[in-house]
């Protein structure tokens, strides 16, 4: 073989040996990209399935929350004190992609008090790939007791208009599914909304009617309907732990001795005087007739009466939480027709009047007994909240001089607590509200919340 043919074989060698590295080369290349595609494949497909059980745990928590918006009172969880966690959905199918399992719990921040708060917590598992995804949302049940002031109609019962005049001044959230009517400069210091496009003034506007919508005015805001009846303060009160009178008239005083005490006395249809009857565990109590009340409560209780509930004298707690802000003491008063200032023209009391409570007259009014007769009479303060379905007067005001003709002139005050603690049993208004949210491990017992 001569040389040039000894190069050629070389050169012929070299060749093959590149092309075989270019042949290795290439397969690397086409292998790391399928390795690449499955993966990203992969990838993509984990994030699709991510996102479906995610979107399925979020039905599941809509379901719950549907569930809660449904109540008519504060959810207490099962159990004999009512305030343990309850499994709605026990791996109940959605729209045929997985199981949902949701526990709700009512939390414990507010112990011996009912809590508007309730954890909801929910897993979704998908079908076939077993991916799991937990949510846990925070939900506030709105309550009625959030309400300084709220009305179905601004008219009594009797279709006169009943106006917001200057000398009224609230504070707390206030709510009307009508027009409000506003002579003067009546002051809101908080949230104020009504179901109406406009205001109705009594001088046609400012500068003569000048209103301070402090924490704003909202028009044409949702309806928020007033429950039908009392049955649900009722079936509260048929429980173990409540207290039913079926009566025409008891007359419920509430006690506190010098040693510090509570208890509660009652008279039946003016019979003779009952004494030193415990509160009901539950708070509840329930008066199938009419309900008159007074005294100084201790603790929380709530009076449901599918008729009047006439306050007799002044009610008031034990710890003034205006005072002391730490007070637990909370009163809910929830009558089927009229709240009455009890006071008559006949026997004229011209002295303050004193309520602590939050005040609910589901058919008829908040309003006082002869209110436009005699003289003026004082000051009516309350400190809680009034929810009628029509508004009540209190008292007559002259036109021209804003002056109280007869009756009471108003002194409310909120108690913010109201916001967060209503008292036992108290209605709810179907809304509710998202307050916070988390993703935790599926692996979590969603028996417990973790807020």
């Amino acid at each position: 073989m001569n040389r040039a043919d000894r190069v050629k074989l070389n050169e012929q060698g070299t060749t093959l040996v590149i092309v075989i590295l270019i042949m290795l080369a290439l397969t690397a290349i086409v292998m790391g990209v399928s390795s690449i595609s499955v993966n990203e494949t992969q990838i993509a497909t984990n994030e699709m399935l991510d996102k479906q059980a995610f979107y399925l745990a979020e039905a599941g928590t809509e379901q719950s929350i549907k569930y809660l918006a449904g109540l008519t009172m504060p959810f207490r969880g099962t159990g004999a004190n009512k305030d343990q966690p309850f499994q709605l959905l026990n791996n109940v199918s959605l729209y045929g992609k997985g199981t949902v399992t949701s526990w709700l719990d009512p939390l414990d921040s507010n112990t011996g008090n009912p809590t508007r708060f309730v954890a909801v917590s929910v897993r979704a598992t998908l079908n076939g790939s077993g991916m799991s995804k937990v949510l846990q949302v925070k939900v506030g049940q709105q309550n009625f007791s959030r309400y300084a002031y709220f009305s179905d109609m601004e008219k009594n019962p009797a279709g006169t208009t009943i106006w917001f005049v200057t000398k009224d001044e609230f504070f707390g959230p206030l709510h009307t599914n009508d027009q409000m009517h506003i002579y003067g400069d009546p002051k809101f210091h908080e949230e104020a909304s009504s179901c109406a496009s406009s205001i109705d003034y009594y001088n046609g506007g400012p500068p003569s009617d000048n209103p301070e919508f402090i924490g704003g005015l909202t028009l044409n805001a949702s309806n928020i309907p007033l429950p039908a009846n009392t049955s649900m303060i009722l079936n509260a009160a048929n429980e173990a732990g409540g207290l039913k009178f079926t009566a025409a008239t008891v007359y419920i005083k509430f006690v506190v001795d010098a040693g510090g005490n509570r208890s509660i006395s009652y008279q039946i249809n003016n019979g003779a005087w009952v004494t030193g009857q415990a509160y009901p565990a539950n708070g509840v109590i329930y008066v199938q007739g009419t309900a008159q009340v007074e005294g100084k409560v201790k603790g929380q209780v709530t009076i449901g009466c599918n008729g009047d509930i006439r306050i007799m004298d002044n009610i008031v707690y034990n710890t003034d939480p205006r005072i002391d802000p730490t007070s637990t003491d909370l009163l809910g008063l929830v009558a089927e027709q009229n709240v009455w200032m009890w006071n008559s023209a006949a026997n004229l009391d011209v002295a303050d009047e004193t309520v602590m409570a939050a005040v609910m007259a589901l058919n008829t009014s908040w309003t006082a007994k002869d209110y436009e007769l005699g003289t003026p009479r004082g000051k009516l303060i309350v400190y809680g909240g009034i929810i009628q379905k029509k508004r009540g007067a209190v008292g007559t005001f002259n036109a021209g001089t804003g002056a109280i003709v007869s009756g009471y002139e108003k002194n409310y005050s909120y108690d913010p607590r109201l916001m967060d603690n209503p008292p036992p049993a108290f209605p709810t208004t179907g809304q509710v509200e998202k307050v916070a949210w988390n993703e935790i491990d599926p692996s979590t017992d969603i028996s417990r919340n973790v807020w």
